[in-house]
């Protein structure tokens, strides 16, 4: 038996009426009418007679009727939640973020998207960005920092260029070293000194690293803490300097001062989305993308 006819049927003894049943179901009467012969082929006798422009149940229609109840309620709210979805009234967006985007760069947009759509509901997970990138399928976007290897992400996915940020070297108010070097750091400055160092899996963390090598500076990773936060308070207690992002660091820089690394233009380094590509992005998605991009 084939479910969308008992549903055809539950709509039209609801109506009493074939064409008004039609105009729900976004069906032409034929279909309708063709359906109803089929159901009741099924059932091996007459559902329903004609009473001038309206129908009128048998007893056998009736009694199946109390079997389509679920039916005809569902099918209506389903229709109801496809209203609302399109008028961006309900619906979910998971995010994967580091904890720097989730503390400094997304809190605006995720008010500004609950705000103009009060029914989305918003689920943030934090992580670093290797661990984002490999839960991508958990998650409806990725915010990500540093670089991103093209065959890491998953299918159907691309990663897009959002925001450009600094890394900078943070220090103690009182360390000597502030005086050394008043406006700009050399990337050997983390061989004078004990380093603070993030996760093996941050992306403020290979960023550095990729310096470091790449100017033939080898450098020991005794203390490793995770988050930017366990970075700042390691600062300031004395043990060592540390680095993160210029955002971060402005955000809650008491007893902490920063320098610039190598130049007056500072490390700069690039901010990415990871989101599905164009087609088979939900609404709520392509929402939250235009408050990233405002045009």
């Amino acid at each position: 038996m084939n479910p969308t006819h008992l549903l055809t049927f539950s709509v039209v003894a609801r109506f009493k009426s074939i064409t008004k049943a039609a105009q729900h179901l976004n069906l032409g009467q034929p279909a309708v009418s063709g359906q109803l012969k089929l159901l009741q082929t099924e059932v091996g006798e007459s559902l329903y007679e004609r009473e001038g422009h309206q129908i009128k149940l048998t007893a056998a229609g009736e009694g199946l009727l109390n079997y389509t109840d679920n039916l005809y309620h569902d099918f209506n709210q389903a229709l109801d939640y496809i209203q609302r979805l399109k008028q961006l009234s309900v619906g979910h967006l998971r995010i994967g973020a580091t904890m720097t985007m989730t503390s400094y760069f997304l809190p605006h947009h995720v008010v500004q998207l609950q705000t103009e759509h009060p029914g989305v509901k918003v689920y943030m997970e934090t992580g670093n960005s290797e661990e984002i990138v490999k839960n991508m399928h958990d998650y409806d976007l990725g915010f990500v920092e540093g670089s991103v290897e093209d065959q890491s992400l998953p299918p159907n996915h691309q990663l897009t260029p959002w925001k450009t940020d600094e890394i900078v070297v943070i220090l103690a108010e009182n360390n000597p070293l502030c005086k050394k070097y008043p406006e700009t750091v050399p990337l050997t400055i983390f061989a004078e000194t004990q380093v603070i160092w993030r996760e093996s899996g941050s992306g403020v963390q290979k960023e550095v690293m990729k310096a470091l090598k790449k100017a033939h500076i080898d450098i020991a990773t005794d203390i490793v803490v995770t988050g930017v936060a366990g970075v700042k308070e390691s600062v300031r207690a004395g043990l060592g300097i540390g680095f993160a992002t210029a955002m971060a660091v402005a955000s809650e820089s008491k007893g902490l001062t920063s320098r610039r690394i190598e130049s007056s233009q500072g490390m700069l380094w690039q901010l990415n989305i990871i989101a599905p590509k164009p087609e088979i992005q939900s609404r709520v998605t392509r929402a939250f993308l235009q408050l990233c991009f405002p045009k």
